[in-house]
């Protein structure tokens, strides 16, 4: 069985923001580039949101890239007071298609906020609960600075997400196979019954 992971993380950027380019900010744009390059020859998938001076982003698969990987970010000196928000063993990707995910600040993400009392967005302060809740918010957005296509991740980590889909397709019988063996034990109780019947004939 693959060890996956999924690791939810939060740092301030260190750089002053600039005038957003195509709707991303300059710098993030150059992460976005260099972590869909680095993640598909390594198998990973994640996404990224950037509001208010601040980084959000889930990154998923084998367990030692993933770490690997966040080794490497503790070093880049764009941004500072790494802090992950989760930590856990997963069964399967949840953005098997996105080396790495741009997820823009839109209406949706302000009005979750103003729901649980926020001006600006400040994953600091965020619970539990509210991180799970940003979590499917970035999910269900689109991202608007690739085509569907060109973000999408490599054949590295859609084979993580198949070789996980077939490991539990084997350890769950299908409902064919299910289906099958029910008849047969059916049939052989039926069998069983009609040869008792026929001793009990015999003998009167």
């Amino acid at each position: 069985m693959t060890d996956l992971i999924r690791i939810v993380y939060i740092s301030r950027a260190t750089f002053p923001s600039a005038d957003p380019a195509d709707g991303v900010e300059p710098t993030v744009s150059r992460i976005l580039s260099t972590s869909r390059v680095n993640n598909r020859k390594n198998g990973l998938v994640g996404m990224l949101y950037y509001g208010d001076g601040c980084f959000f982003q889930c990154l998923e698969g084998e367990t030692s890239k993933v770490q690997t990987l966040y080794k490497t970010l503790l070093k880049d000196p764009r941004h500072k007071d790494l802090k992950i928000l989760a930590s856990e063993p997963i069964k399967r990707l949840s953005f098997p298609d996105w080396s790495m995910k741009y997820a823009p600040v839109d209406q949706h993400m302000r009005n979750l906020l103003e729901e649980h009392g926020f001006d600006h967005f400040d994953p600091y302060r965020f619970d539990h609960h509210l991180v799970e809740r940003v979590m499917q918010l970035l999910q269900g957005v689109p991202d608007p600075t690739v085509p569907p296509v060109e973000g999408r991740a490599s054949a590295p980590a859609r084979t993580v997400l198949a070789a996980e889909q077939a490991a539990e397709a084997e350890r769950a019988p299908s409902a064919g196979g299910t289906a099958r063996l029910s008849l047969v034990i059916s049939v052989m109780a039926l069998g069983v019954s009609i040869a008792a019947m026929a001793l009990v004939l015999t003998q009167l």
